[in-house]
């Protein structure tokens, strides 16, 4: 069924196209008599080189072209007489011409456009729907045109490090993760803070993760903003806050993504053909697994076992990871489009495919553990194949209407095994493991570090085995329809009207998966005869905009832009999911056939939102511009008893130099700018109804107290001002921008926790909270160079963000993620902070400090150790350490353990050693850098560096794996070197003492949640770089191409920083990896067991016929 429908809708995405381009002829034949043709070149003026992809257009008409790889455009049906042709392209200066075009014949006008730093003359689509240019308007709007030559495979890709204040999460290096997007942090405590996404003007979901009950263990969870073709792609404009976003109402605070999709122009098919092969790997930042024989007898067994001679306490590693878990991961890319038409219908039409197997693998002697299996067991691998499809037709029947027809086919699959903090999860398996307790049990030795059959081959210790963890599979099938309809009446020549209707239809289909005799070590109990987990989501979001627009001169100095409408969105959710475990039988492995543990659930959620909304743009003398708008929102996620809300803007924004008169050498271009608006987020569905769940019972069927609503719910109200300036020096040939913003949210929804006598466990949502937040934001572009035979061009942007919890209405502090994640949202913090136990620290000369409270602080002084000996609360002194160490000592066990305490420190004076703020998970600083050099014409090199500066990371990987713990980890060559030290008989007590200072002061973790489990996660990582050749005609003539360019690429190529763990960006769970909202939005900057960020290698060829 699937199949079938995926082919009806490739056939339409091939047709359509097709019609288009038949039913313009006659129209075409009719135009002829009544129209010219304008034709020329684009080219460079301070270089001379031709510059592709540069609109050209009529001014006043619908027709106009896009630059070819040689710079020339061709556009018919230009009406015949006197016409104005623009020119825009970004980077360099907007253009205009006048030419007279007679009918029935050719003009010529070429242009030489000159580079510009800032682009304030850049059209942009507002709230409204109305067309302006940047300059006008008194708030940011930031525009992300896709880099031609950077190594862009996803829309997150096209986010990362573009924009200051807008920051990608890419939380794993899963194939297939999908980053999450922030926009000027956060604005919510338990609702998303996600942006909104448009697509060319309707609403869309921008979700992910995984359906209701199926998960990975946090990482590999997909986007749904990655469905979207990345070639497809116009431009992205993002409205960065409130103060932007109002129009947009409910929901708008974390901002708005606008997503404008290729459109076709007048002219000849013109067919666009890139073919792109990866290399996918790990970077070798996962330390290896060390161990080391506690006796004679396990050492006589860990040397038979790994054919090399072991002593007792010979510390010993072996990269269970790097040389069994991964591999040169591959992907496949093939996108081919076409646009053209006349002046009556033009369209855009492309496909692409894409293939993923990525870096997850099975080398070694897992991969010949695996290879000699049944076929019901088959190792999983980490697999994303997309299909995308979209057609744009824009029809013009009449001089006064014109109709917009888009659709887009989307058809996704995703694989990958169970991961990040999971017990069962392969690489937290790999991770986890002690090598000493490898062995062949219940097998024997085949060759070194190799069985003949069931075994235990990389000493785990609980749990499951590596391979049997392999076995494990989780999957993601998404078939998506997105669709919109629009018409644009002009009525006369100051007054259109225009509506749009859209769809965007997302069918998701979820599956976890153990198969029947899946234990093939003997190792683990966990469903040793299977389980399945089958998920089923549908996503449908309905958009209708409706809205007149009235634009009118008041004389020669007054222009006016008045803009009225409605929009309604509905949002429909349905979950269906059922489980089962215990098969009859490989093969038989359906939910319908598991004997045990069978379960389903089903939810709705739907709701409706709908605005008036209303904006007056104001300009006087075209060189002061003041905007003043608002929006009434209601939306069926309110309270019984809430009213609707209204959200306002106004805006100012003055360029000086627009003045007539305007002269000076160095500043060519200034304006001023400032605004301030309002925009909220409401509350989920049903969150304002009590409701109860389903029990069933030996007694029958029954309910229990399940959510706590409440009737008073109204959306979360967030206020921001921002102000800032942009200025262009020395012809624009350098360009500043910079912006202050500073945020006040009110009636935070707060998820509080009432006494359970009430009947209620569950919290109760309420609005009772307040934050705030500020920033600044910084972006530097220059022309360093350009001459006839090289350019530079040199970029840099950068954002600081500073927000805290003003009021928590009451409510305790909250707890994000369980005990071990030392995050709290606590009144009067930072949002994202983390609390942990403090080493006390040596004393100053005249004393022990004190703390806020006035109490001193706990330190230690000379011949004194930060260790509370069997906690009795002061420094143990050399003596007392060198007479407890005389003997060997056991870390594993809980008398040494509690022997060897640290000393805590109070330092802020709270009374709670255990709960001092250490700083937090949200970076200070974020942004990027780079630069375009383009030589010999036929060359250009790209690179982009990304960096965040100021923030924590929470290393629980190494909290495990560089501590003391029974089972899991405590195998790193720094902490198994200490832990032998101290067992050792053949230790003095001096070496035992350094390890056990050692331990105290660097290694103690676990046992004192957070404690040494943090460190400052500051980078800065080589994110892209590509180097393109553009043949010239006669080489692209030779392939039978109009043009050809050869690139390669490289992504995540380098990573600098002094974080010890895995990855400063990877995190715990992805988008959507939690039910809990406080772990979705705050639990960031947390290592736990993932993987690395992949680096990616490239090359493509792009051809043009």
């Amino acid at each position: 069924m699937q199949h079938h429908s995926s082919v009806r809708t490739g056939l339409a995405l091939v047709l359509l196209p097709a019609a288009a381009a038949l039913l313009s002829v006659p129209a075409a034949a009719r135009a002829q008599a009544t129209t010219g043709i304008i034709e020329g070149r684009i080219t460079d003026a301070a270089s001379g080189r031709v510059l592709p992809n540069a609109q050209v257009f009529v001014a006043g008409t619908t027709v106009g072209a896009q630059t070819s790889d040689a710079g020339t455009f061709r556009i018919t049906g230009v009406p015949a007489r006197q016409v104005e042709v623009r020119v825009r392209l970004i980077g360099f200066a907007p253009a205009n011409k006048t030419v007279v075009v007679t009918a029935g014949a050719t003009v010529r006008a070429d242009f030489a456009l000159s580079t510009s730093a800032l682009q304030l003359d850049q059209v942009v689509v507002t709230g409204t729907g109305q067309r302006t240019e940047v300059k006008r308007l008194g708030n940011t709007v930031s525009v992300v045109k896709p880099p031609e030559i950077a190594p862009i495979n996803t829309t997150s890709d096209l986010l990362q490090g573009r924009e200051p204040g807008v920051v990608g999460m890419p939380s794993s290096g899963m194939t297939g993760e999908g980053a999450r997007i922030r926009i000027r942090g956060n604005s919510s405590l338990s609702q998303s803070n996600e942006p909104i996404v448009f697509i060319d003007g309707i609403r869309v979901n921008a979700g992910g993760g995984f359906g209701e009950g199926v998960g990975a263990g946090g990482g590999g969870a997909t986007s749904r903003l990655d469905d979207l073709d990345p070639s497809s792609i116009e431009r992205m404009e993002i409205l960065k806050g409130a103060a932007a976003a109002t129009l947009y109402g409910t929901e708008a605070s974390n901002g708005v993504i606008q997503i404008f999709t290729k459109r076709g122009s007048v002219g000849v098919p013109r067919w666009s053909l890139n073919l792109q092969q990866d290399a996918i790997q790990f970077p070798d930042r996962v330390p290896a697994n060390a161990g080391y024989p506690r006796t004679a007898a396990q050492a006589q067994q860990a040397s038979a076992f790994w054919g090399r001679t072991l002593q007792p306490f010979e510390v010993f590693e072996v990269p269970v990871f790097r040389d069994n878990v991964t591999e040169i991961g591959r992907a496949t890319t093939a996108a081919l489009s076409v646009q053209g038409g006349t002046p009556v219908i033009t369209y855009f039409a492309s496909g692409r495919y894409r293939g993923e197997n990525g870096p997850v693998g099975y080398g070694g002697a897992l991969g010949q553990r695996l290879s000699n299996l049944p076929g019901s067991l088959r190792p999983v691998e980490d697999e994303d194949t997309q299909m995308q499809g979209t057609v744009n037709l824009s029809i013009v029947p009449t001089s006064k209407l014109r109709v917009g027809l888009r659709t887009s086919y989307i058809n996704r699959a995703t694989t990958i095994p169970e991961n990040n903090n999971n017990i069962y999860g392969l690489n937290s398996l790999a991770f986890m493991a002690r090598p000493e307790q490898a062995n062949c049990n219940r097998s024997a030795v085949a060759s070194p570090g190799r069985c003949t059959g069931e075994g235990n081959i990389f000493g785990n210790q609980a749990f499951m085995t590596v391979p049997e963890a392999a076995l494990q599979r989780n999957q993601t099938e998404v078939g998506r329809f997105n669709g919109a309809a629009e018409a644009e009446y002009t009525i006369n020549s100051a007054l259109r009207a225009s509506v749009t209707f859209g769809a965007d239809v997302t069918s998701q289909q979820d599956y976890s998966f153990s198969p029947f005799g899946y234990n093939i070590d003997l190792f683990t109990g966990q469903t040793p005869d299977g389980a399945r987990v089958i998920s089923n989501r549908d996503v449908r979001v309905l958009t209708l905009d409706s809205k007149l627009s009235w634009n009118q001169n008041f004389g020669r100095r007054l222009a006016s832009s008045f803009t009225a409408g409605v929009q309604v969105f509905n949002d429909r959710t349905t979950d269906a999911w059922s489980s089962a475990q215990t098969f009859p039988g490989p093969g038989i492995e359906v939910v319908s056939a598991g004997g045990q543990a069978r379960d389903f659930f089903e939810r709705y959620l739907t709701t409706v939102n709908g605005g008036y909304f209303a904006q007056e743009q104001l300009s006087l003398d075209d060189w002061i511009h003041a905007t003043v708008g608002g929006r009434y929102d209601y939306s069926s996620a309110f309270g019984a008893e809430a009213p609707g809300v209204f959200y306002p803007k106004i805006s100012l924004s003055v360029v000086p130099s627009d003045l007539k008169g305007w002269s000076s050498s160095m500043v060519s271009q200034l304006r001023l700018r400032a605004a301030v608006g309002q925009s909220g987020r409401q509350p989920g569905a049903f969150d304002r109804f009590t409701t109860f769940a389903p029990l069933t019972s030996e007694l029958g069927a029954g309910l229990v107290p399940s959510q706590l609503g409440n009737q008073t719910l109204e959306p979360e109200i967030s206020t921001e001002i921002e102000g800032g300036f942009e200025l262009g020096l020395f012809a624009n040939r350098v360009g500043v921008d910079v912006t202050y913003w500073n945020r006040r949210v009110r009636d935070v929804l707060v998820d509080r926790q009432f006494p359970t006598s009430n009947g209620f466990r569950n919290r109760q949502l309420a609005n009772i909270g307040a934050m705030r937040g500020n920033g600044l934001e910084l972006g530097l572009r220059g022309m360093a160079l350009n001459r006839e035979n090289a350019s530079l061009e040199l970029f840099a942007n950068g954002a600081y963000l500073s927000q805290t919890v003003t009021s928590l209405g009451g409510a305790p502090p909250l707890k994000v993620g369980y005990f071990r994640y030392r995050g709290f949202i606590k009144e009067g913090d930072p949002l994202g902070s983390l609390y942990s136990p403090i080493l006390a620290s040596a004393c100053p000369s005249g004393g022990p400090r004190t703390n806020k409270a006035g109490q001193p602080v706990a330190c230690y002084g000379a011949n004194q150790f930060p260790i509370s000996l069997n906690g009795n609360g002061r420094a143990a002194t050399r003596e007392e350490l060198l007479a407890y160490l005389s003997q060997p000592r056991d870390l594993r066990t809980g008398a040494v353990q509690s022997a060897l305490r640290p000393l805590l420190a109070d330092e802020q004076g709270n009374g709670n050693v255990l709960e001092q703020r250490v700083g937090d998970v949200i970076p200070d600083w974020a942004g990027a850098f780079g630069a375009t050099l383009t030589f010999r014409k036929s060359w250009r090199l790209y690179s982009l560096f990304e960096y965040k500066q100021g923030f924590l990371v929470q290393n629980l990987t190494d909290g495990f794996r560089n501590s003391q713990h029974a089972s899991i980890g405590s195998n790193r060559r720094e902490y198994a070197t200490i832990e032998a030290a101290l067992l050792n008989p053949a230790s003095t007590p001096e070496q035992r003492l350094a390890a056990a200072d050692s331990y105290v002061r660097e290694y103690r973790r676990l046992l004192e949640p957070g404690l040494h489990q943090h460190e400052p996660g500051d980078f800065i990582r080589w994110r892209e770089l590509s180097l393109s050749y553009t043949a010239n005609p006669s080489l692209a003539r030779f392939v039978r191409a109009r043009s050809l360019a050869v690139t390669l690429t490289g992504r995540n190529l380098l990573l600098w920083t002094k974080y010890s763990g895995v990855d400063p960006e990877i995190n715990a769970i992805g988008r959507n990896g939690s039910t809990d909202a406080l772990e979705r939005n705050f639990l960031d900057s947390t290592d736990a067991f993932g993987v690395p960020i992949p680096r990616r290698f490239a090359i493509s060829a792009n051809l043009g016929f």
